[in-house]
């Protein structure tokens, strides 16, 4: 009879506990974004994203002749590094062979994907025949989203340029690496100018608008996930809180049934006792 009069303090704890955990959820979702997790990421992200904007997307430019695979001239980016460098001119070396053995003809083109240091891509190169075959241009540039049509574009302005600079005598008995002083301006500015493919392509352009979009997106949804993830945890802890809150309910209903017992009981003992005396002095009395 005394348990249901023990429910109304049971649900206002209820409900104060839920007060607390939910109070405690829309405090802390607000506050997801500021999280040391988040400003590490930042953080982190920050150089990162720093180091990929500083490198340019062509690596390197060259020319070289299909008849003994010399390369006559050839400039890189001074952001490149060593190994990138040596996985390029490996490449190089593959397509001017293939090129010397095929042989190549009058807009020949090839390309091939560059293996990193660490087994990843690191670029791709292309190669382009010139008009009469009589040489090879070759452009390494970084990642994989540099558009295919953009490189070979590129390859055909620098075969021409070269065409107009250099005579066909000079591309045919040059030694290797003696054309890089005359043609390293006509590399450095064709590097440069296509070094950002968005400002010459629109398809790159909207295809990087895309890829920042996804990012906050994918951003936003691993927020949003945080928070779900924090309001389950709050909503396990709310629950054990509350179960704990009816097993203390139950052992205090039961406790104070014993309590109430126990004192019956020493109060039925004490009025034994006291009946017992009692009659023990009237005894002498009724006799």
């Amino acid at each position: 009879a005394q348990y249901p009069r023990a429910q109304p303090p049971l649900n206002c704890f209820r409900l104060l506990v839920s007060w607390l955990v939910f109070g405690q959820a829309s405090h802390s979702a607000h506050r997801m974004p500021n999280t040391p997790s988040a400003a590490s990421s930042a953080t982190a992200a920050g150089p990162a994203e720093a180091q990929a904007s500083s490198l340019r997307a062509v690596a390197l430019l060259g020319v070289g002749r299909v008849s003994d695979q010399a390369v006559l001239a050839k400039h890189a980016d001074r952001n490149t590094s060593s190994a990138d460098l040596q996985g390029f001119d490996t490449a190089v070396a593959q397509l001017m062979q293939r090129a010397s053995k095929f042989p190549a003809y009058p807009g020949w083109r090839d390309h091939q994907v560059v293996v990193g240091e660490y087994g990843g891509e690191s670029g791709r190169l292309y190669a382009l025949a010139d008009s009469q075959a009589l040489c090879v241009v070759f452009v390494a540039v970084r990642g994989a989203r540099f558009p295919e049509r953009m490189a070979f574009g590129l390859l055909q302005e620098f075969a021409e340029k070269v065409r107009m600079v250099q005579s066909e005598t000079s591309l045919s008995e040059a030694m290797a690496g003696r054309l890089t002083g005359s043609l390293k301006g006509l590399m450095k500015d064709l590097m440069k100018d296509y070094s950002n493919p968005s400002k010459l392509d629109k398809v790159t352009l909207v295809h990087e608008k895309v890829d920042n979009i996804k990012g906050l997106m994918q951003d936003n949804v691993k927020k949003i996930l945080e928070t779900h993830v924090s309001l389950e945890t709050l909503q396990t802890k709310s629950m054990v809180m509350s179960d704990s809150a009816d097993k203390f309910l139950k052992q205090s209903v039961c406790l104070k049934r014993q309590v109430q017992m126990r004192n019956i009981r020493v109060k039925v003992v004490t009025a034994g006792c006291i009946s017992a005396i009692g009659l023990y002095l009237l005894m002498p009395l009724l006799s």
